[in-house]
């Protein structure tokens, strides 16, 4: 905040000691409006604003304990500092109780005022900051009003303004590449590339390739010299999903990469420096993982600077009326102007969604199909039945349970039987509570395998 920009009204009866004061924030390049008494400064507050109040204590007419009062009572974003001659510890304590900043005692020193509001600003703008973080963090990312809701706000506000490595945990369908977006967004990286890569999809030989790049005749194919994602993601924000997939081999590269701050292409012998800050999400458990030697505890420890859980949406269903109003308005073109009907908003909340976030925006999505015509979204719009209905249905098929089939057995039927319904590919992602890139991969997983 510039000083310019910076607003304060001064209050004091004494005319002189009053000039003194304007004279001075004046000169300090503040913009400055001094009153001679605390009903003045009320009638002026009524018609603008002020980022900071100096009032004397002692006033003719209301005193500057009432006139800080009165402020407090309507708002807590203007800062108030009180002066006074007849300074007491009691008068102190009465004031910083009621919401005064600082408390100075006359006479003052002008070097001991300008400090003081050097560093009510720099608190002002940190405030003023931390409220835009959480301002966009609730109208791009996570909406909702829960506890759960609310700690991840504060988490992500205070994680964005650092530049640490962040761990992002939490179920399938919890927003968890959003989330990673947003952080980026709103660090100080934004204007730099946000690098997705995603573990799933990739081989431990094109893993390494994608993310390290190659140079020509590294190997077979490799025609020219390629960049890889690293790279791309210098000065900004490189974003690995799903790390608990990722190889050993390639897990002692990205620690290195962490510690040393350099990696070398495929092929090469040539270290090259990158200032990346690195952001990984998982639905597994990489501490326990750790423990049991499935993944690199000391890697663990390097990409765990700071960690956000998002919570399953089961654990936050107050937040579903939001989310709904969110889906059915902010995130389509077409504006959507249908109600939804209380017993469709209970019939929501009933549902345990074991595909998170992610099933419930693509039910919202159904039911507005499915709503085309009629005056609101009635409960026979929401279709929570396939879940269960297809399970029950599953399990009856005897002839793939007598063979003791495994879980991906299980799920490749599953997926199938899903489709058969007409289901979209968003839609299945959905119901099985994973993003729709792991979708494809299992798509080409049973297409290889019939």
């Amino acid at each position: 905040m510039n000083n310019n920009l910076v607003s304060i009204l001064v209050v004091d009866d004494d005319v002189n000691y009053r000039n003194i004061l304007t004279d001075f924030l004046n000169s300090e390049g503040y913009d400055i409006k001094s009153v001679p008494s605390a009903e003045e400064a009320i009638a002026v507050l009524e018609k603008g604003y002020f980022n900071i109040i100096i009032s004397d204590l002692k006033l003719q007419g209301k005193s500057g304990i009432e006139l800080l009062k009165i402020v407090k009572s309507k708002t807590d974003e203007v800062e108030v500092i009180i002066l006074t001659a007849y300074g007491s510890i009691d008068t102190a304590v009465t004031a910083l109780k009621m919401g005064a900043c600082d408390y100075l005692v006359k006479p003052l020193s002008l070097e001991e005022l300008s400090i003081t509001v050097k560093k009510l600003i720099e608190n002002i703008n940190l405030k003023n900051y931390t409220a835009y973080f959480k301002r966009e963090i609730f109208k791009r990312f996570f909406i909702g009003k829960s506890k759960a809701a609310l700690k991840v706000i504060d988490d992500i506000s205070v994680a964005a303004k650092s530049d640490l490595n962040i761990l992002i945990t939490g179920e399938s369908g919890t927003g968890k590449e959003l989330c990673a977006n947003l952080l980026h967004r709103l660090s100080v990286r934004r204007d730099k590339p946000f690098i997705i890569v995603d573990s799933c999809n990739l081989s431990e030989n094109l893993f390494e390739s994608e993310l390290f790049g190659h140079e020509r005749g590294s190997f077979t194919g490799a025609d020219v010299l390629k960049k890889g994602l690293l790279e791309y993601a210098d000065k900004g924000t490189l974003f690995i999903d799903e790390i608990g997939e990722v190889s050993g081999i390639i897990q002692a590269k990205l620690l290195r990469i962490i510690d040393t701050k350099s990696f070398r292409r495929v092929g090469s012998s040539k270290n090259l420096s990158i200032d990346t800050r690195i952001i990984t999400a998982t639905n597994k458990n990489l501490k326990k993982m750790a423990e049991e030697g499935r993944f690199r505890g000391d890697l663990f420890y390097r990409i765990n600077g700071f960690t956000i859980e998002l919570p399953p949406l089961r654990e936050r269903k107050e937040d579903i009326p939001y989310l709904v109003h969110f889906f059915m308005t902010k995130e389509n073109r077409i504006q959507f102007s249908k109600p939804i009907s209380p017993s469709a908003i209970d019939k929501l909340s009933n549902y345990d969604w074991p595909g998170n976030v992610r099933e419930l925006k693509n039910v919202i999505e159904r039911a507005m199909v499915l709503s085309d015509g009629k005056e609101e979204i009635f409960p026979e719009a929401i279709q929570l039945e396939v879940l269960c209905n297809n399970s029950r249905e599953m399990i009856n098929k005897k002839t793939l349970f007598d063979k003791n089939p495994t879980l991906k057995e299980i799920e490749k039927e599953y997926i199938k039987y899903l489709f058969s319904k007409g289901l979209s590919k968003s839609e299945i992602a959905g119901i099985i509570g994973v993003s729709e890139r792991n979708l494809y991969r299992k798509l080409s997983i049973i297409k290889q395998e019939s």
